[in-house]
């Protein structure tokens, strides 16, 4: 069995998980149903017990009235049963036939006709009767029957419920129901008897009996007018708790045999509920101190809860209707409030990935709005921030740039003093004036233009000049060859990145040969790359070498300050810094050759 304990936990542990419109959603729908079903429960139960009691109350007074009906209609008959002791001519003949029982063998057809226009008026108008009959001691038997329908002498001693009638002392006797034997027509009718012994008013002796037969279903009649539910089952019994009538419910059983089994029916209390075959009834008893007679209802317990069960299925509908729309209405309301809260979650989860432009929308006047407010209000300053850091670090780089750029321009004017110098000292040649040219150019250029980018038509220039006063240097023995597609000339690229390159491959590539060497310098478009390559047929370097060398430069921060490198003096990884911080990781800069096949450096610009 799962305990209390393990059922907490496991609600606490998924209400932790569950958002926040899940909480508002189930703190809705326990909010309403509960005092929703508590009232619903309340009220059923109270509409039970009222619906109960009063469907009990109405039983009771139907049996009442049906015991009321029962005794007027009997008294009638007792009334009956008394009128030949008011008429001398019965009294006469009924005294003219006396003798034992079974000694009578004719009347006078006068007195026939006689008895039986008495008895006839009798009965008029009645039709609950089937025969009045006046029974002399002997036997003799006056009848309003027809006479080919009851016989005219009748042995009563052949009947044993005739008994019950002659131990009586004159009062009236309701015999139960019975198959006399003076009926001629076979038949297996049955009839309900009130009888009397008729005496002599003054000497009280006994002239003969007089019987009247009612029909079983003259007390059917009685239940007619009444509103007697149907499915119920209705029990008539005598002070003996014999059998008088029975009217079983639709589809039903007898049920005197079982409530007589054991002296059930003796023992049973009035409103008792009790239990025959697969149904519940409730019983209820009314005597009748005038007859003798009780009058027992049987009635389902399912058919006095009808109302209540239908009760109990409108209000099961009513409350999954409510449910419905309480459902619906928390998942409204809910989603309302949770809107603005789940906005400003995925406005912060942007603000977590570096979107910091986007703003809360769903502005209400109420805290969750302010909240809104607040948080646009707090990404406009970090936006502001965040830009303002990001162009100082900018600016930052920029003057790091400027820095290199400076350190640059000492170097190169430093060698080129030095050539004047030996030229002027070795040869006194008139070329000094164009190294002097060349010289002031370069000075101008690396003076006077201050933009971080120029055209490349404007670096070839540039390095021309350097080519110039480096091959008076070496006289002859350096070869400068270039190869630009036109489309590329002007093309914007980084300022005082060829020349270091020619440097280098000047002095570590054809320096030491005294058969001096090439520099190529090519530059064409690829697809939207700009490709820039300074090459050499000098010593070149090992593959190692060239495999350091890439992971040297691939490796160095682009963020750390430019620094010159040792080994190279205006080193690669100066001229590759300088790209990365100006086309991030759009530029490239690597590096190519083999021992005795020169060296190669390219550049790789977006366009």
């Amino acid at each position: 069995m799962i305990s209390l304990t393990f059922l907490h936990q496991w609600f606490k542990g998924h209400l932790n998980e569950s958002n926040l419109r899940t909480k508002l959603l189930l703190l809705f729908t326990v909010l309403i149903l509960l005092p929703l079903s508590l009232q619903g429960m309340v009220t059923y139960r109270h509409f039970l017990a009222t619906v109960n009691h009063k469907t009990e109350q109405f039983t009771i007074d139907i049996v009442q009235q049906i015991n009321t009906n029962l005794d007027r209609m009997l008294k009638d008959l007792e009334r009956l049963s008394l009128m030949p002791l008011y008429d001398q001519m019965v009294l006469s003949i009924l005294a003219k036939y006396n003798g034992p029982m079974g000694s009578g063998t004719w009347a006078l057809s006068d007195d026939y006709l006689k008895m039986k226009l008495y008895t006839s008026g009798q009965a008029y108008n009645r039709p609950e009767i089937r025969g009045i009959h006046l029974i002399s001691n002997s036997g003799i038997l006056f009848s309003n029957v027809d006479a080919m329908s009851a016989d005219a002498v009748w042995d009563s001693r052949r009947d044993s419920w005739f008994s019950e009638l002659n131990q009586s002392d004159g009062e009236w006797t309701i015999i139960p129901p019975h198959e006399p034997s003076y009926y001629s027509s076979p038949s297996s009718e049955s009839y309900i008897s009130v009888a009397r012994v008729i005496r002599e008013p003054k000497t009280l002796v006994r002239l003969g009996y007089m019987i009247i037969d009612v029909k079983v279903e003259a007390f059917g009649h009685i239940l007619s007018n009444l509103n007697f539910e149907r499915e119920a089952s209705l029990l008539i019994v005598d002070e003996r708790q014999r059998f008088i009538f029975e009217r079983v419910e639709e589809g039903g059983v007898s049920a005197y045999g079982e409530l007589l089994e054991d002296g059930q029916l003796q023992e049973m209390r009035n409103r008792q509920k009790k239990k025959l075959g697969s149904r519940e009834y409730l019983f209820v008893q009314h005597h009748s101190s005038y007859t003798g007679l009780s009058v027992i209802s049987l009635t389902p317990i399912a058919v006095i809860q009808k109302e209540s069960h239908e009760m109990m299925t409108f209000t099961l509908w009513f409350a999954a209707v409510c449910v419905g729309m309480v459902t619906g209405l928390a998942v409204l309301l809910s989603y309302r409030i949770t809107k603005p809260l789940i906005e400003l979650k995925k406005a912060m989860a942007r603000a977590e990935q570096g979107n910091f432009n986007k703003r809360v929308t769903m502005l209400s006047n109420d805290e969750f709005g302010l909240l809104g407010r607040g948080f646009n209000n707090m990404m406009e300053e970090i936006n502001r921030l965040f830009h303002e850091v990001f162009v100082l670090g900018m600016r930052e780089k920029e003057a790091e740039l400027s820095a290199l750029q400076s350190q640059i321009n000492p170097h190169f004017i430093y060698n080129t003093l030095e050539s004047i110098n030996m030229m002027a000292i070795q040869c006194k040649h008139a070329e000094v004036s164009d190294m002097v040219t060349a010289l002031g150019k370069l000075l101008r250029y690396t003076i006077d233009k201050v933009d971080r980018r120029i055209q490349l038509w404007e670096e070839i220039q540039f390095v021309d000049s350097y080519v110039r006063i480096q091959q008076v240097r070496y006289g002859g023995k350096l070869q400068v060859l270039y190869e630009m597609e036109d489309e590329v000339k002007d093309c914007l690229i980084p300022k005082l990145i060829l020349q270091p390159l020619v440097e280098n491959a000047v002095y570590h590539g054809i320096d030491d040969r005294e058969e001096g060497g090439t520099i190529w310098i090519s530059a064409l478009r690829f697809e939207d790359e700009l490709l820039i390559t300074v090459r050499d047929n000098g010593k070149g370097m090992s593959e190692m070498e060239i495999e350091k060398l890439n992971e040297t430069i691939g490796k160095h921060p682009a963020n750390q300050p430019l620094q010159l490198s040792g080994r190279d003096e205006l080193g690669l990884s100066n001229i590759f810094q300088r790209i990365v911080l100006m086309y991030d990781k759009g530029g490239s800069l690597t590096v190519d050759g083999s021992p005795g096949q020169g060296f190669a450096v390219t550049i790789t610009i977006p366009l």
